[in-house]
């Protein structure tokens, strides 16, 4: 009695190469839109780069509440 799942039989081979074609198809399909969306986000990092550097320099502001006083300073200032 012959084994029908035999790797020696032709028709296992073609079913099996069948099987193999059609997953690198969908394989190929997820591929070419990952490329696609990496594509589209190199593309959106390249326009904002340039958008930034076009734009104005910064500058920051720092509210500063006031100088230093050193404790024997402060002690004096107090009314008595």
């Amino acid at each position: 009695m012959s084994n029908p799942i035999s790797p020696r039989n032709p028709t296992f081979l073609k079913e099996w190469m069948r099987r193999l074609d059609r997953a690198a198809a969908d394989l190929n399909v997820l591929l070419a839109v990952f490329a696609i969306g990496l594509a589209a986000l190199d593309v959106t990092f390249l326009l904002s780069q340039r958008l930034i550097d076009r734009l104005p320099q910064v500058t920051r502001v720092v509210d500063v509440e006031g100088p230093a006083v050193s404790p024997s300073q402060s002690n004096s200032a107090i009314p008595r």
